[in-house]
């Protein structure tokens, strides 16, 4: 009996010893963002695990966002020491933007960025982003991305599983064509690549356009074959896209600021601990500025060079643009009317601007 307990004492303490150093990290797998349940919030134990999340986007390696979701990732495993890693797929390797906000949904994907163009179909709010002429510069952009009002536009994703971080920009929005556009009346009738946005389309249609949603993989040859006469879009991929091969008149009117929100599936971040939610937040705040900076300073490369550098021969300025803006004006108030969140955006976009 004496041999049988001593027996059993040997086993349970060679078990207990076990347990203890799987806690501290001394046996069996890391901690991964793919494997086993959410970790528990606020635990120092869960604190240590090794997280590895999955990030997608639309964006290739080219891009901004993949620059700054490459410093999102810098930042965290430099801070937690190698335990925080962020594995990227860029350039929609993992379907289009309506796939992306599924995985990130049922969390098969853990962050995303989502423009809010895709995310104005899930909550019409998100349309305050997407009305025109409502910042002038960067840094008014990036005042009105860590305001109250632009991070209440996530509130409104209630059938979404996902929590908001922040935003990341690539750039005001442009006009690229293959012939010139530098007043209103020359926009009547234009054939004009878009995304499906019903609000972008709504702003193309005031102003008697034709806008035709297409993917931005077909623009190219829809340029060379006169299926479209220009594009509508940010900086950024004006440049990464190659389009001035084929449209060689710019009209930078900025008639509107291509913003993308930074998500992350909401058990997942439920899960997180504090500290680790805390590192998470600091990393998207510094990518967040670090993406304003590289976007004044290649857009300003863009226009000071675009001739030179990228092939573009013939650069307008609207002449007529307060018209264009009065002849939309009934677009936005329909806007505010769907959505009270887009009003205030707007309110507060306008105490910015006046700063």
């Amino acid at each position: 009996m004496n041999k049988a307990k001593k027996m059993f004492q040997a086993i349970a303490t060679g078990l207990l010893s076990a347990a203890l150093l799987t806690a501290c990290g001394g046996g069996g797998a890391p901690a991964d963002s793919t494997q086993g349940g959410p970790t528990d919030s606020g635990s120092g134990e869960a604190a240590q695990e090794t997280l590895k999340l999955k990030m997608a986007y639309i964006t290739k390696e080219n891009s901004a966002w993949h620059l700054a979701a490459e410093r999102i990732n810098s930042i965290l495993k430099e801070k937690s020491n190698g335990r925080i890693t962020v594995e990227l797929f860029p350039g929609g390797q993992l379907g289009n933007e309506t796939d992306m906000m599924q995985q990130i949904n049922t969390g098969s994907v853990d962050m995303g960025i989502i423009t809010t163009a895709q995310l104005s179909s899930s909550s019409e709010a998100f349309g305050a982003w997407l009305m025109p002429f409502v910042v002038d510069t960067h840094q008014q952009a990036y005042k009105l991305m860590k305001s109250d009002e632009a991070n209440a536009l996530f509130d409104t994703l209630t059938k979404e599983n996902v929590h908001g971080l922040g935003y990341l920009t690539t750039g005001f929005r442009y006009m690229l064509s293959t012939k010139p556009i530098e007043s209103k009346q020359q926009l009547e009738g234009l054939k004009l690549r878009t995304t499906p946005s019903p609000t972008i389309l709504d702003y193309w249609t005031a102003l008697k356009a034709s806008p035709t949603p297409m993917p931005l993989t077909e623009v190219y040859t829809s340029l060379q074959t006169g299926v479209i006469d220009a594009i509508d879009i940010d900086s950024d991929s004006l440049v990464n896209e190659k389009l001035t091969e084929i449209a060689k008149h710019m009209t930078p009117d900025k008639h509107m600021y291509w913003a993308g929100g930074v998500l992350i599936n909401k058990d997942r971040w439920s899960g997180l601990s504090d500290e680790d939610k805390k590192l998470i937040e600091e990393a998207v705040d510094t990518a967040m500025q670090e993406n304003i900076e590289y976007l004044e300073t290649s857009e300003a490369d863009l226009l000071a060079n675009y001739e030179q550098k990228y092939g573009i021969t013939n650069v307008y300025e609207l002449k007529d643009k307060e018209q264009l803006q009065q002849q939309v004006q009934p677009v936005i108030d329909a806007w505010v009317q769907k959505a009270p969140e887009i009003g205030k955006f707007l309110e507060k976009a306008k105490q910015i601007a006046a700063e």
